[in-house]
């Protein structure tokens, strides 16, 4: 983190945080999304991850209130003390969006898998 400017470290750290996350919700609506619309659990698996979608993006903001916080007022000092935590933090928030994820996506998959038999 030493070759970024002081200035970039909170906007990168946020940035990356609010991309993983979103990618966590793509990736779970392109499993929704593989269930043709037509059969039985079309439409379950679909609000299945409206409301899974909803939950990540409330783990996003909850995530982002009492990650960052306290260092939105921080200065210079302040901020290269808690370089370490503005990497901690996208991994810990965006890490446990794709565990729901990834789980809740196999989840559907062994239900599309069960049903194709």
């Amino acid at each position: 983190m030493s070759l970024i400017p002081l200035s970039l470290w909170m906007p990168l750290s946020v940035a990356a945080c609010v991309l993983l996350v979103l990618a966590a919700v793509g990736w779970l609506w392109r499993t929704a999304l593989r269930i043709p619309a037509g059969s039985r659990d079309g439409r379950n698996m679909r609000s299945m991850a409206a409301i899974a979608s909803a939950g990540l993006l409330l783990w996003l903001a909850y995530g982002l209130f009492k990650g960052y916080g306290a260092l939105w007022q921080a200065d210079a000092l302040m901020l290269m003390a808690q370089a370490p935590l503005l990497v901690q933090m996208p991994l810990i928030i965006a890490g446990v969006a794709w565990i729901a994820t990834l789980l809740l996506g196999r989840v559907m998959t062994m239900h599309k898998d069960g049903h194709e038999d």
